[in-house]
């Protein structure tokens, strides 16, 4: 077989990594800490998700976790509603309720 490669073009390594998808969603900010996003693509609960807003002042990025997720119906084709909340929000909430005066990370 003329022209065929003998060695692999992709390794697997046991390493850490990130996977984006991209999708793109309709999100509107119900509250201070709260967003719901409507998308083609159902979600998980608990997933921890980065939004990306386009605005006057160029890009912005909200860190967010899904707390509810709900199948919608708009102009006949099947939605998903995720409700949203920040991620940074969640972790002050915490400290206050917890009397922590600190926030650091694992």
């Amino acid at each position: 077989m003329s022209g065929r490669r003998n060695q692999s073009r992709v390794a697997f390594v046991n390493s850490g990594g990130v996977l984006r998808i991209s999708h793109d969603v309709v999100v509107v900010k119900v509250a201070q800490d709260e967003f719901v996003a409507v998308s083609s693509q159902p979600g998980v609960l608990g997933e921890v998700l980065t939004i990306a807003f386009s605005g006057r002042d160029g890009r912005e990025t909200e860190t967010v976790r899904i707390t509810t997720t709900r199948p919608v119906v708009l102009n006949g084709v099947v939605k998903h509603e995720l409700r949203l909340e920040r991620v940074d929000s969640d972790a002050a909430r915490r400290d206050t309720q917890y009397g922590n005066s600190e926030s650091g990370s694992a």
